[in-house]
């Protein structure tokens, strides 16, 4: 059965990964080409870093519930 954890560790992940994804086409100027280059560059560089940190604080919750569940 799949427990509501789960799915919002999916739905982290595949929002770090869409985010991750969304910021790469922003900054190869597929999406946006009407927006100056440096602003368009400079979202795109956030919503990268907004995917990194995303999957990186989805991965340590996923540790640290781990963790409780093995002392449980």
């Amino acid at each position: 059965m799949l427990k509501l954890s789960h799915i919002s560790t999916y739905l982290g992940y595949t929002v770090s990964i869409i985010t991750f994804i969304f910021g790469a086409i922003v900054i190869s100027g597929v999406a946006f080409q009407y927006v100056p280059n440096q602003l368009r560059i400079t979202f795109g560089v956030v919503l990268m870093l907004w995917g990194i940190y995303r999957f990186v604080f989805t991965r340590i919750k996923v540790r640290q519930q781990n963790e409780k569940d093995e002392e449980e």
